[in-house]
């Protein structure tokens, strides 16, 4: 069956939505504020650039979330019947709204758990949702065939539909989407006046911590004060954490006695550290499954073409499934480490496969 589908805002999220249904049974406008962005969108493939003529099926508001009421009240205006969805990654302030304008009947909020610390059409992809959630938060006065319209788009976009409490997802996005934000933002600004020195010798472990610092702050200044009700409790117990921490610290600051004497001492820290493990060890692993542990196979790969191919048609013949990669530079030198995460029975016989295929692997 076709559908029809006005997205409002030519961003990220937006025209990735419009570029993964194409090809598709869904007919798709694109509208934006900015021409040239509506424009840009539509010579990407991610739907005819502009307004839909008539009422489409679903009209699915692309903005960050405190321009949402804005867009809406003009978005009702045009399209009475229409059923009305967005993406923004809080769900209580839109339903609100959606409310106040008289429209939250048939006001269905959705959230994809997707995005990129780039923003703007020209970060979009088209497979941007496949396999991820998308939370579908509708209040019980909806009619249930438009919430089964906003789970068809989800599906056809390639991502796994959940239909959630729009304040139980405000509270769960808190913790694990806007509270680590706010904590690689922090990081991240303490490199803002950090030496010369200090930035040569960053590794990758500082890029995987601080990369969501890079995303766009006026948006993300949005959504953390659309959601301030939930996140404060989070930040603030971070920030107790941290304190402590700070303190346990400072003890040994100023003490002359030899390191391995406060570990004895004063487990305050090793505390805060084990807590770190056993939270990581929480997050479910692929397709929902319970969390499971890999083995990191370090391999070193030239900087040069073909090589990321040629390694993993060694991979290929070991019969091994790669869980998880994770890519380090070495500055100043042609050469990288790439970590392969495999199941642990895996290990052994890939190391050896690489080793036969002339891979350096430890």
């Amino acid at each position: 069956m076709s559908h029809q589908l006005q997205i409002v805002g030519a961003g990220l999220l937006g025209t990735s939505v419009g570029l993964a249904l194409a090809g598709t049974d869904w007919q798709t406008w694109v509208a934006d504020a900015d021409p040239a962005a509506q424009l840009l969108a539509g010579e990407l493939g991610a739907g005819n650039p502009g307004w839909a003529a008539t009422d489409p099926d679903l009209v699915l508001i692309c903005v960050p979330p405190l321009a949402l009421s804005e867009v809406l009240a003009k978005v009702i205006g045009l399209y009475p019947n229409s059923t009305l969805s967005d993406v923004s990654s809080v769900k209580t302030y839109p339903q609100q709204e959606a409310e106040k304008l008289g429209c939250g009947e048939r006001f269905v909020g959705g959230h994809p758990m997707a995005g990129r610390e780039r923003s703007g059409a020209v970060a979009a992809q088209a497979d941007l949702f496949e396999a991820r959630p998308w939370a579908i938060c509708a209040a019980t006065a909806v009619d249930p065939e438009r919430v089964a319209l906003v789970t068809s788009l989800a599906r056809a976009c390639g991502a796994d539909p959940l239909v959630v409490d729009a304040r139980a997802h405000d509270e769960a996005v808190a913790l694990i989407s806007h509270l680590p934000q706010v904590a690689a933002s922090a990081v991240a600004g303490q490199l803002a006046d950090a030496e010369a020195l200090a930035l040569t010798l960053a590794g990758q472990g500082l890029r995987d911590t601080v990369r969501i610092a890079g995303s766009d702050p006026a948006l993300w200044t949005d959504i953390l004060t659309a959601n301030a009700r939930a996140l404060a409790p989070h930040v603030s117990r971070l920030a107790l954490d941290l304190t402590k921490v700070a303190e346990a610290l400072q003890r040994v600051a100023l003490d002359d006695a030899a390191p391995a004497l406060h570990r004895d001492v004063d487990k305050s820290i090793e505390r805060f550290l084990d807590r770190g493990r056993t939270g990581i060890s929480q997050i479910p692993g692929k397709h929902g499954a319970p969390a499971a542990e890999y083995t990191v196979v370090p391999v070193v790969i030239p900087d040069e073409p073909g090589a990321l191919a040629r390694l993993f048609a060694s991979v290929a013949k070991a019969g091994s499934s790669v869980e998880d990669i994770a890519l380090e530079h070495s500055a100043g030198h042609p050469v990288g480490v790439i970590e392969l995460s495999v199941r642990p029975a895996e290990a052994q016989g890939l190391v050896e496969q690489l080793h036969a295929d002339g891979w350096s692997s430890h």
